[in-house]
């Protein structure tokens, strides 16, 4: 269920069957190039996944010892403590209580331009080591602790890194958990339960949702009966693609780099200072309201349908990299894959890969490996200690 070839196909094969319902007003007719597009991914993921993946039996991932990777969750935790108690200070609060407070600023004004970005890297890892020591150890500490900790982005008011932070945990439980019927009916319940959420914390920070205009007059009735959270849902589901295909016949014979596909590896504080374009693809949307436009967006924007194809197979490439190794029960895979797992999620609505946070994730985890590997020890209970 955790693997990338299941994954990239659900998410893809999902969003497609509920762009086919039409149920709201922005959706364009998909073009023959657009649907190609994607075709020639899904068989490149298989293609992949068969090379790289299959046929290997999943080794036994042990719990690492666990004063030293409680040593080393310590250590990471105080850093990103310090780091967001200064963002909060450097901000003046936080987006929920300027919210209940009927204060005008926008919870994208909290934070620190860059660092912020570290900071959620830093929390995402946080996150999912301390759920990997509930799953691998049952420590019902750890779990307590993961949950507290999803408390963070609802503060901020981050739909997104809540989402991220989900997604990342559920990976690490569905990985070393076969899907049972209790299961499927407790990750049912959770799904429902982030849609509903979603919609709340969207509404709080709107009022009202701002999407009930595009509905289509013939499904209001659905919507109608339905939480806030599942025309959120939709939108952000179906509005990326429509994007897409608006955008790829003009956009296929385009093989110039502009510097859009990697524009999200450039610091935001850097791109401040030398006043380059905030966007990251010239995608004309259908709708100004709805600005994502998948995975492809930037790819499509530099080089074209065929840069679109090589660009995505070089994520997936990546992807199935992370989770063979996870596999062979190599210790940065097993939590460089959670990471590459959410960027196959997101991949419907945007490229997360080339996106410095993930990146980040990924070197941190890179840290935590070799720091594994190593005789040092950062924490134990009576304090600082190296060996």
């Amino acid at each position: 269920m955790t693997n990338p070839l299941f994954v990239f196909s659900s998410v893809w094969f999902l969003v497609l069957l509920l762009y086919s319902l039409g149920l709201t007003t922005n959706l364009v007719s998909p073009p023959v190039i657009g649907l190609l597009v994607i075709i020639i991914n899904l068989f490149g993921m298989l293609v992949l996944y068969l090379l790289m993946c299959a046929g290997r039996r999943s080794k036994e991932v042990s719990l690492f010892r666990e004063s030293k990777l409680l040593g080393y969750l310590r250590f990471i935790v105080v850093v990103w403590l310090l780091g967001s108690s200064f963002e909060v200070y450097w901000s003046g609060g936080l987006p929920l209580l300027w919210r209940l407070v009927d204060s005008e600023r926008l919870y994208t004004e909290f934070g620190v331009p860059s660092f912020h970005g570290v900071m959620n890297a830093f929390y995402l890892h946080i996150v999912t080591v301390s759920f990997y020591l509930y799953v691998r150890s049952r420590g019902r500490g750890f779990l307590f602790f993961a949950v507290i900790l999803l408390c963070w982005p609802v503060l901020m008011l981050g739909r997104g890194i809540l989402l991220s932070a989900i997604i990342q945990m559920a990976c690490v439980y569905f990985y070393f958990n076969r899907l049972s019927p209790s299961r499927f009916f407790f990750l049912l319940v959770l799904v429902v339960s982030v849609v509903v959420l979603f919609g709340v914390i969207g509404d709080m920070r709107q009022e009202v949702n701002p999407f009930s205009y595009l509905v289509d007059q013939r499904y209001d009735w659905v919507f109608d009966n339905l939480p806030s959270g599942f025309l959120w849902f939709y939108v952000y589901l179906t509005a990326g693609l429509s994007n897409f295909f608006a955008n790829i016949e003009s956009l296929s014979t385009n093989f110039q780099f502009g510097g859009y596909a990697f524009s999200n590896l450039i610091p935001t504080f850097l791109r401040e200072l030398l006043k380059l374009d905030p966007r990251n693809d010239v995608v004309e949307f259908v709708d100004g309201n709805l600005n994502t436009s998948t995975i492809y967006a930037g790819f499509i924007s530099d080089f074209g349908a065929l840069g679109g194809i090589f660009l995505v197979t070089v994520v997936q490439f990546f992807c199935c990299l992370s989770y063979s190794l996870l596999v062979k029960g190599n210790h940065w895979g097993v939590f460089a894959y959670p990471v590459c797992f959410q960027v196959l999620v997101f991949s419907i609505f945007y490229d997360m890969f080339f996106l410095l946070p993930t990146i980040f994730q990924l070197v941190i985890c890179f840290v935590l490996y070799v720091y594994l590997r190593s005789p040092f020890l950062l924490f134990n209970r009576k304090g600082l200690k190296v060996v």
